[in-house]
């Protein structure tokens, strides 16, 4: 379907005018899902603008979704992002002043996630699987009902590389932000999860896709309530722990090892599923390029990170020696997560969703939608654990018996994790133990490099799990 037929209106205009561009130069950055290169925007131009709600009259409320292109003083690119923008002369309804974009004469442009008149068009679009100007708006199988009634909305509160509200307590809207062609990673390997009846992910209930190119906008998944995230459930197990006195030996409060063995039986379910929608076992050549990616990535860590400089020489040889493995049947590669943590995840009462099957941000198109070992996963919740345990242990004098604890609390929840994961699946991820640790240390370096950058007080996590695998050969 064609442009909406209704005379375009200035607030329609606004929404790509040159003062909403030159304000997106400052708004961008501000933005938490905004990657760029580090260095200020100059400018911000239109790659596409798909309009889904047309003032109704000259005071009316315009939406649309914009995929724009940012680059920055030194002309760099700085990636190109899809952008909710509204604009309208009442603004009231408005959740937060970060949301508004620029103030052109009597209209506001902002983030039309933040009003949730524009949220309820989305949403009924969806529900009536409408043509609009470029973009698809469809409902999945079995399809869903959404009232004509206006439906609260707020905000999810956590953004990463997405932005999320929830509506009625019932639908969760998700905005992929960083623009990449053809589908989402998220939502093929949603839609290839739910035709396998896999039980660990959130219904899936709608899509809003471009026509022409097959981009992804946003999702439509069921939102559930009374689930709790994993990183919470992990850190709350060890707030008991580090608040306990009980002996060095075995703290019964704060335990998660019950949690980390379901939660090892999920994923690896989730991989037999993906395994079952096409894999191939990983070849010679496979892991000589595996290992020459980890040595670049490590190369790219080192000239920014000289924290890292200790460890390059052992883990030049960890790295390395991955192109000596030997091809075997059970080493398969199929489409996995990519960026699995603790956050990624939720606990319910039947037992635990995965989330968000983006791929690392930060990695490439091909490689977010390519084949790549389960170990891989494996190792990112790993190192989740971690986290878990030590990021709230950031200051010096932190007692060294609660550093004990958490280390053998990261211990335990790891074995219980990796025995779920073996139960489940029949394989023992340790069994290719050379193959885990480079992915647990490759992670780890790319934590050092982000920590350093974004978060220095939390860099001593990684670069300790470093130090202690690479002077003990174990994780």
């Amino acid at each position: 379907m064609s442009r909406p037929t209704t005379a375009v209106s200035g607030a329609t205009t606004a929404l790509t005018s040159p003062a909403t561009l030159r304000a997106l130069t400052n708004w961008l950055p501000d933005q938490r899902w905004f990657d760029g290169t580090g260095r200020p925007l100059a400018s911000v131009s239109v790659l596409a603008s798909h309009i889904f709600a047309v003032p109704a009259g000259s005071g009316g409320t315009a939406g649309a979704f914009v995929v724009v292109q940012a680059t920055d003083t030194a002309g760099l690119d700085a990636g190109s992002y899809v952008l909710t923008l509204g604009a309208s002369t009442d603004c009231s309804g408005l959740r937060t002043q970060a949301a508004v974009v620029v103030q052109d004469g009597p209209l506001t442009v902002y983030d039309a996630l933040d009003d949730p008149r524009l949220v309820n068009t989305l949403i009924r679009h969806t529900s009536q699987g409408r043509d609009l100007d470029g973009v698809r708006f469809r409902a999945e199988p079995p399809g869903f009902h959404a009232s004509d009634a206006q439906l609260p909305v707020r905000a999810l509160g956590a953004e990463q590389s997405n932005s999320s509200v929830i509506i009625d307590e019932r639908f969760i809207l998700k905005v992929l932000r960083r623009m990449s062609p053809g589908p989402s990673p998220d939502l093929v390997l949603h839609r290839l999860l739910r035709d396998a009846g896999s039980v660990h992910v959130t219904p899936l209930l709608a899509a809003v896709e471009d026509t022409v190119t097959g981009a992804t906008y946003a999702t439509l998944q069921e939102f559930l309530p009374k689930a709790e995230d994993g990183w919470a459930a992990a850190l709350s197990a060890v707030d008991l722990l580090l608040a306990g006195n009980a002996a060095d030996h075995g703290p019964a409060e704060g335990d998660f090892t019950a949690e980390a063995h379901s939660l090892g039986r999920a994923l690896a379910a989730v991989h037999r599923d993906l395994a079952q929608a096409g894999h191939s076992v990983l070849q010679q050549d496979d892991y000589a390029l595996l290992s020459q990616q980890f040595l670049q990535r490590l190369d790219r860590a080192v000239a920014l990170t000289p924290q890292l400089d200790p460890y390059v020489g052992r883990l030049r040889a960890a790295f390395g020696a991955v192109a000596a493995l030997e091809p075997a049947e059970h080493r398969c590669a199929h489409l996995t997560h990519g960026d699995l943590h603790l956050g990624q995840t939720l606990r319910t009462a039947e037992g635990w969703l995965v989330l968000d099957f983006e791929g690392e941000p930060m990695a490439g198109h091909a490689e977010r939608h390519g084949r790549h070992s389960p170990l891989r996963d494996v190792a990112g919740m790993l190192r989740s654990f971690d986290y878990a345990a030590h990021h709230e242990l950031t200051d010096p004098p932190a007692a060294a018996a609660q550093r004990v604890r958490a280390r053998r609390w990261v211990t335990h929840s790891q074995i219980a994790f990796l025995d779920g994961y073996a139960a489940s699946s029949g394989q023992d991820p340790c069994d290719d133990l050379p193959l885990l640790r480079a992915y647990e240390l490759d992670k780890a370096v790319y934590e050092t490099l982000y920590d350093t950058q974004h978060r220095p007080s939390w860099a001593w996590i990684p670069l300790q799990a470093l130090e202690r695998s690479l002077r003990s050969g174990a994780a």
